[in-house]
Parts: structure tokens; C-alpha cells; sequence
């Protein structure tokens, strides 16, 4: 692992565990055991850094879902993938770094809305990253409907923001409601879409 790659990985770490307000350049830089003019090297400022942990958590979960959801060969498959890795959803820093040593105290939603507050650049980059997962849903939507495996009548537009919404929904419900077993009710939700796009 390079130099970069330590920096925004401990970045990383650091604004779940911290928040982005409380996260400083210094700290970082103790965290991965260089100084504070090393990561200048690589990043001009906090915001840039930010931007670079957005490009890492982008691609990797890019990587994470091809590796989990690329061999779905029907909808119906790629749907109950999606819903039985709601739980992954949910603890996806460990996806990125592995098993946390330490807690995390703020979600990818938090850390993700506090940083666009601050930079409306970064709001269009998780924006952008919204729309991919909504087309590439929408695509599979209507794919699955031209080979008649769904029903003929209904939006495919609609339907992948719909099964986005719940997907992201439930991971901002269970994060904040520790009641909700998500092993429990994801196979139910996903019973419930299939039904409603079943011929």
C-alpha cells in the first residue's frame, strides 16, 4: 500500500470515527505516522482529501459490488443479492477497511451529508453516484421486462428509484433503530418487490 492510499484510508477511519469537522490534517498524519507537510504532497487541503476518499470509497464498493452482484444472471437473482446485503450495506466500513479495531461512531450518511454542507462539489459527486446505481438498476429493470422475465406495464424508472430508496431507507432506519434485524426483514422486502414485479 502506498503513501496516498495510507492517507486516505486513515482519513477515512478517522472522519467515521471523529467526524469530518473534528478530523485534522495533523491528525491524520499521526495516524499514519508521517507529517503534517507529507500529506501535502499528495493533497492540497482537507477538502481535496475528502475528494480522494470519495474516489476510494467509489471504486472500491464498485469492485465490492461486480464481485457480488456480477454473476446475477436474471433479476430476480440480482434483487435478492441486493437485499440479502443490506447487512453489508450497513457495516460498509468494514467492507472498505476490514474489521474496525476501533468504534465508528458517525455513518457514511452523516460524514457524506456534513461534507457536502460544506462543498456543493462534493454533493454532485455523491449525486453522481446515486444515478449510476439507479440507471444500472433501471437497465436491469428493463432488460428483465424486454425478456418478459417481469410485467410489461409498469415504470422501470420508478422502480429502481423505489428499490434504491428502500435499500438506502433501510440502512438509515436500522443505523438509527437498533430494533430492526435487517437478516430478518430483507428477504421479506425482497418477496414483497418481486411480487409486485412478478407477470
Amino acid at each position: 500500500m502506498d503513501t496516498k492510499e495510507k492517507i486516505v484510508k486513515a482519513a477515512l477511519r478517522l472522519f467515521l470515527q471523529n467526524g469530518y469537522e473534528k478530523t485534522s490534517l495533523n491528525h491524520i498524519a499521526r495516524e499514519v505516522g508521517i507529517t503534517k507537510p507529507a500529506i501535502y504532497h499528495h493533497f492540497k487541503n482537507k477538502d481535496e482529501l475528502f475528494h480522494g476518499v470519495l474516489s476510494f470509497f467509489f471504486e472500491e464498493m464498485g469492485k465490492w459490488s461486480k464481485s457480488r452482484f456480477g454473476s446475477c444472471k436474471t433479476l430476480k437473482d440480482l434483487l435478492k443479492a441486493f437485499f440479502q446485503s443490506l447487512e453489508s450495506f450497513k457495516e460498509v466500513a468494514d467492507v472498505l477497511l476490514g474489521k474496525q479495531k476501533r468504534k465508528t461512531t458517525y455513518s457514511f450518511l452523516e460524514l457524506f451529508l456534513t461534507a457536502s454542507k460544506k462543498d456543493p462539489t462534493i454533493q454532485k459527486r455523491i449525486e453522481g453516484g446515486f444515478l449510476l446505481t439507479r440507471k444500472f438498476l433501471k437497465d436491469r429493470l428493463l432488460k428483465a421486462q424486454k425478456g418478459g422475465e417481469i410485467r410489461g406495464d409498469i415504470n422501470c424508472e420508478i422502480y429502481a428509484f423505489q428499490i434504491h430508496a428502500l435499500i438506502e431507507g433501510t440502512g438509515l432506519i436500522s443505523y438509527l433503530d437498533k430494533s430492526v434485524n435487517i437478516e430478518k426483514i430483507s428477504e421479506q422486502m425482497f418477496n414483497n418487490i418481486w411480487k409486485m414485479l412478478m407477470k
